[in-house]
């Protein structure tokens, strides 16, 4: 099993390249299609993630913590990874139905449908990949390596095949294409992994994973009900190009955020396995040590994204997505309670089993988004779905770690982190003075950037912040040691 810090250090490989890969192609694709093209595209995109939603019923998510579970026993990983395969291709020929009786009856979708059946490739590739087999062994040296090479192709492709606002077609198949071809991976090397000859099928359980699934579900639904349901309400109230700002905006957020929550990607199984085990010491450590780490990251992040929302915008879309600038910098600060979410609910509630607690957190945060899109939409547009998204975030983050220190006792104080608060001020306001000056967005962006991770970084030097030294001694030490 490899260590954890091997784990981290090749999620975050494929997390940066994950970022990269938007960055590159984003801004290219922002100026060809513009934003009514990019709303449409997202538009649709939003609603077949809802099927997918819907069509999954929460397996990945509860596949992850139980291949963790059993992954030391190979016969018994084997049946349930057949079983799990099994149902999600059953629940994929009911998402189809789903597929075919929107085109033909919703005008917005019918108006697209072609582009819509293309999109729709990622529901059945989905049932297939296995995503959560790769997470559950800690197999991230292979998740890596797959997405590195499909994201290379996809690149190649947008810029080969995207020349005009026309091309959505296209662009919808490079969008697919990336899903479809890192699970075409996964399902093909799963044969490393899976033996099926000594699989007794008349003993398969396929259905009796539905009933701990759909406990999961239910949280991931009330999540997605809200972050997916921001640009479908849009869509229908506003119009695809108010789509187009808001995703505009909140994709440069997500850029960064991804970053960070990449983290619960790879402790989840860890944490699963530590507290089967009954290690609870470790698993302390381990969550003490994200804590550390997700704040050093978010608070600078979010302050940085908040005063260089101009630029980077500006840069990253285009001036035909100006009205984006405001939706960026109300998203900015929705990082860090992301961030704390993810902490609280994938890294120590979920792997401990409270769900119930999850769906509660989610349940408040859904009801206030969809309270907000109804009341700010219609007058504000995109600037509306931001303030109702980051109102929503906020109060998931509030109602988990209420709950969440009855079952994990920590004091709100060991959430402050003073030397990042110190660390982090500080750069804000040298940021702030570096932008008094005249200059091109690409020189604002940049002087910002370098002066604001020099500031971070120094400060956090002087006051002798511990994880800047353990991160600078991983990186010098180039090697990657056991646990």
């Amino acid at each position: 099993m490899s260590s954890i810090k091997t784990n981290i250090i090749l999620n975050g490989l494929n997390t940066i390249t994950g970022i990269v890969f938007p960055v590159i192609t984003f801004p290219y694709a922002a100026r060809v299609l513009l934003p009514e093209g990019i709303g449409t595209v997202n538009f649709l995109n939003s609603i077949i993630l809802y099927i997918i939603l819907f069509s999954t019923l929460g397996i990945p998510a509860y596949a992850v913590r139980e291949v963790a579970k059993h992954r030391d026993n190979k016969s018994l990983r084997d049946k349930f990874v057949v079983e799990i395969l099994s149902l999600s291709l059953m629940l994929c020929m009911c998402a189809y139905v789903a597929v075919f009786l929107m085109a033909r009856f919703i005008p917005q979708i019918h108006s697209n449908q072609t582009l819509f059946y293309i999109l729709s490739l990622s529901i059945f590739f989905t049932s297939i990949g296995s995503e959560w087999f790769y997470q559950g062994i800690e197999d991230f040296k292979f998740i890596t390596i797959r997405a590195i090479a499909i994201r290379t192709l996809a690149a190649l492709s947008l810029f080969a095949f995207v020349r005009s606002s026309s091309d959505l077609i296209a662009y919808g198949f490079v969008m697919v294409g990336t899903t479809v071809g890192n699970y075409i991976a996964n399902f093909i090397h799963l044969r490393k992994y899976i033996s099926v000859k000594d699989i007794e099928f008349k003993d398969l359980q396929i259905i009796s994973h539905l009933r701990p699934a759909l406990k999961i579900f239910a949280l991931y639904l009330i999540t997605s009900l809200y972050l997916l349901l921001n640009s479908v309400m849009l869509g229908f109230i506003s119009g695809d190009e108010a789509v187009g700002f808001f995703t505009a905006g909140n994709k440069i957020s997500n850029i960064c955020l991804t970053l960070i929550t990449s983290l619960g990607t790879v402790l989840l199984p860890r944490c699963s396995h530590l507290i089967k085990s009954g290690d609870m010491e470790s698993f302390s450590s381990v969550i003490n040590k994200s804590l550390n780490l997700t704040m050093t990251l978010a608070l600078p992040i979010t302050v940085g994204l908040m005063l260089l929302a101009g630029p980077i915008t500006m840069i990253f879309c285009g001036p035909e997505f100006s009205e984006s600038i405001p939706v960026l910098y109300i998203s900015a600060p929705i990082i860090v309670f992301i961030s704390l979410t993810n902490l609280m609910g994938i890294q120590i509630l979920y792997p401990m089993d409270k769900v119930k607690l999850l769906i509660i957190g989610a349940s408040g945060g859904a009801i206030m988004n969809i309270c907000l899109n109804i009341i700010l939409m219609p007058p504000l547009g995109a600037k509306g779905a931001a303030i109702a998204t980051f109102a929503a975030e906020l109060s998931i983050l509030v109602i988990q770690i209420v709950l969440g220190r009855l079952y994990y006792p920590f004091k709100i104080s060991e959430l402050i982190k003073w030397k990042v608060i110190t660390a982090t001020t500080v750069m804000g306001i040298a940021i702030y003075l570096s932008q008094t000056f005249p200059m091109s967005d690409l020189g604002r962006l940049i002087i910002g950037f370098s002066v604001g991770i020099t500031v971070y970084g120094v400060t956090l030097w002087i006051l002798k912040d511990q994880m800047l030294f353990e991160i600078i001694d991983l990186i010098k030490s180039k090697k990657i040691s056991g646990h």
